[in-house]
């Protein structure tokens, strides 16, 4: 790891934010998992001394689940201790919450909690095992266009089974990162 490299990281629904102090470096990607594994390899080879997430109820699990099969060092903060940060450090509007959660983390320096190894390697097999999912379903879309109807329905059909399974591991991720000791 990079000492005196901290990072924030600002979750949204559509996008990833990333911030690292002191260099002021910022970085922006999709919130889909082109986008999470993009972060997570800029992450990489920035190696911070630790990466700040805000507890935003649930969206943050995939990409915790994406960053811990990396090793990189994480440490999740709720909102309230951001909020009282932000106040006591006069925070405006001039920065985004990334760059907040940066300085937060270079300031307050949360605890990182590191994950057991059983949950990095039941992670990345999930995340592996989402990856070729993702390919078959690509792959199944794009055979839509036949216009024989009993093959089209039997795409369709593999097409909500895939969904189903994809769901199916999202949660089975999201479980993943909420029982370890990273969440706590």
């Amino acid at each position: 790891m990079n000492a005196g490299v901290f990072v924030g990281l600002d979750i949204g629904r559509s996008s990833l934010q990333a911030a690292a102090r002191p260099a002021g470096q910022k970085w922006v990607a999709k919130a889909d998992d082109a986008g999470i594994c993009e972060i997570a390899n800029v992450l990489s080879s920035v190696q911070p001394e630790i990466i700040v997430i805000e507890a935003q109820g649930g969206i943050e699990l995939p990409v915790a689940g994406t960053l811990a099969t990396t090793g990189l060092p994480l440490a999740f903060v709720s909102r309230r201790n951001v909020r009282e940060f932000a106040h006591l450090v006069g925070a405006r509007g001039d920065r985004s919450h990334a760059e907040l959660l940066a300085h937060f983390a270079e300031l307050a320096r949360p605890e990182v909690r590191p994950i057991p190894n059983t949950v990095v390697e039941q992670l990345q097999a999930l995340k592996t095992r989402q990856r070729e999912l993702l390919n078959i379903l690509a792959l199944e879309r794009s055979r839509l266009n036949t216009r024989v109807t009993p093959v089209q329905r039997n795409i369709r059909s593999h097409i909500y089974f895939l969904e189903k399974n994809l769901a199916s591991l999202g949660e089975e991720i999201n479980q993943a990162v909420r029982s370890s000791s990273i969440w706590q």
